[in-house]
């Protein structure tokens, strides 16, 4: 067996072990997200009058969903919590609206979420079981609902829908 033949060997091996890697990945990060959406906020600013709006389209009437919020914040954030108001517009015109609290930080100041540094990232179950009752378009408006004119320290918002015990 000649060197060219190692070497050809060796780069089949190598290919195929990158497939199986990323058809792992592949199917791995998926894990049942039906919609996954995120909006950044100019300079880690987040004023009252600017609305997030999320789309998406459902079809499927029949399997549950959990609906998360995703909040990424600075260490320049100067509260313990986010409040938003959410409206969610369904098809023929129907809307609802909702407030979440999103806590960020332990009372002692400590903050909660993954990440090092200045920006840590949280994610918040808002609701469990949803299913969408009609097919078509469906809006998710996001305000922040503070008593602040304009936040500071908020640099990402998103939502996250996965399959139900996915």
């Amino acid at each position: 067996m000649g060197f060219k033949h190692i070497i050809a060997g060796f780069s089949i091996l190598r290919f195929f072990s990158f497939l199986i890697v990323a058809s792992f990945f592949a199917t791995s990060c998926e894990n049942g997200v039906f919609h996954n959406e995120s909006a950044h906020l100019k300079n880690d600013e987040w004023k009252a009058g600017d609305t997030l709006l999320y789309t998406f389209n459902s079809n499927d009437t029949l399997t549950s969903y959990d609906f998360y919020f995703e909040v990424r914040n600075t260490t320049d954030y100067d509260m313990q919590n986010l409040y938003l108001f959410i409206t969610a517009y369904y098809p023929d015109n129907i809307f609802s609206c909702d407030t979440a609290e999103c806590i960020l930080a332990a009372p002692d100041g400590k903050w909660y979420g993954k990440g090092m540094g200045k920006h840590k990232d949280n994610r918040f179950l808002f609701r469990k079981g949803v299913r969408f009752r009609k097919p078509g378009n469906y809006i998710i408006a996001v305000n922040q609902a503070m008593r602040k004119e304009t936040l500071k320290g908020i640099s990402d918002v998103g939502i996250l829908i996965k399959k139900q015990g996915d």
